[in-house]
């Protein structure tokens, strides 16, 4: 006579098997119903009935047709006696199964980010989660890497009057690491493809730091502004968009397949202000003629300023604005450090005397211009502090421009 099974797929859970002296042995359903089966079954005491929980083992495909009860508890360590425990309240030996399954209940704390109702409300959310990305950084030092629309929460003030209805959360540190400690030489790539920084998104060598989710921020602003900051304002849009005749230079950030395609389109969509203005901040709603249009001249002016302090901050050397390449005259490799003079051969005289010139030193390869990259210049720590105290600084300010908006205007 077969032994009834214990199956992921039986439905429902109490559907029966064989009897067992003559007690039915459940075909036992997956998860906790077959957790607490199998828990309810092994609950019997073994100095009456040890034969009968030895039949239910056995016949459910736990332990062999030859192990002892003794062999049981030796074989399977979330099985053993209580005789054992001394803090069990039982006198008599029995079958305590470990495994046990708990369901904790607790109060929603927050809601997606689309759940927002104004574009002042967004801003109050993001102002708040990158003021927790930045205490913990700074307090824990962790760096969280992966900074998107999905890891950040709304929560709602609805007991008090005191402050903005809504504040903001950062959520899922799964990424997160010590920047402090020495890693890999070649960081592995995180985060959500519209999201990921320029680096991140090809693949540098360097580590990444904080200006790397202060730029996955500048993208999530705009990415939401442009489609639509909640569920009403994207079917809006979403209306809008189908009559494009050409495609929004935003997408891009998303359809590209290749990572290194999609740092390319941002690369060159953030190159210079008019055109991030042209081809992403301009594009997110206004109400003009169209009355149905939200109105998010306050992203607007947001992303801007985020942009300024970020790519083209004025307190900063020339070098570090921008996003692409360029070649670098006044940087020197050790190959350019000769001046060329009257040598008896005509070649280059080197610049200091114990210079010598390799074989490989010709006049068209001394002075090569070095390609410097503004992404990774920026990295650098008086350039990235004033970078991000600027970026720090500016969402301070519109977040208590917005404040004081909700307050004047509170959302229905």
């Amino acid at each position: 006579m077969d032994a009834p099974a214990i199956s992921n797929d039986v439905y429902p859970p109490d559907c029966t098997g064989l009897p067992i002296d003559g007690i039915s042995v459940p075909v036992i359903a997956d998860g906790g119903v077959r957790a607490k089966r199998l828990n309810d079954m092994l609950f019997v005491p073994l100095e009456t009935d040890a034969s009968y929980v030895g039949d239910i083992l056995k016949q459910c495909g736990i332990v062999e047709n030859s192990a002892t009860i003794d062999d049981v508890i030796a074989q399977h360590p979330g099985l053993r006696s209580a005789n054992d425990d001394e803090h069990s309240p039982s006198l008599e030996p029995q079958l305590i199964a470990f495994r046990q399954q708990y369901v904790l209940v607790t109060e929603k704390i927050c809601e997606p980010l689309n759940t927002v109702k104004t574009a002042e409300e967004l801003i109050v959310v993001l102002s708040d989660a990158m003021r927790a990305h930045s205490w913990v950084l700074e307090n824990c030092s962790l760096l969280h890497r992966d900074i998107s629309s999905n890891n950040i929460m709304v929560g709602r003030n609805e007991a008090t009057t005191d402050g903005p209805p809504v504040y903001g959360m950062l959520i899922d540190f799964d990424c997160a690491i010590d920047p402090t400690m020495a890693r890999m030489a070649r960081p592995e790539q995180t985060g959500t493809k519209p999201f990921m920084s320029v680096p991140n998104l090809e693949g540098h060598p360097e580590q990444r730091t904080e200006l790397d989710d202060w730029e996955s921020l500048l993208y999530v602003l705009c990415w939401v502004a442009t489609f639509g900051i909640n569920n009403k304002d994207r079917s809006i849009l979403a209306e809008i968009h189908k009559g494009n005749e050409v495609p929004l230079e935003i997408s891009e950030w998303h359809t590209s397949r290749k990572m290194v395609a999609i740092a390319v389109k941002k690369r060159l969509h953030l190159d210079s202000l008019n055109i991030f203005t042209t081809n992403i901040s301009d594009r997110f709603p206004i109400p003009r003629e169209n009355s149905e249009l939200p109105d998010y001249r306050s992203l607007q002016s947001l992303a801007v300023d985020l942009y300024r302090a970020m790519f083209q901050h004025p307190k900063v050397d020339e070098k570090y604005r921008g996003t692409h390449k360029r070649k670098d005259d006044g940087i020197l490799s050790k190959r350019s450090m000769y001046r060329f003079g009257s040598s008896k051969d005509g070649g280059p005289l080197p610049l200091f005397k114990n210079m010598t010139m390799g074989p490989s030193d010709s006049t068209n390869n001394l002075m090569k211009p070095k390609v410097v990259d503004p992404f990774v210049l920026r990295t650098e720590h008086s350039a990235k502090t004033k970078i991000i105290k600027g970026l720090k600084r500016k969402l301070e300010k519109h977040a208590k421009l917005a404040i004081g908006r909700l307050a004047a205007d509170p959302p229905k």
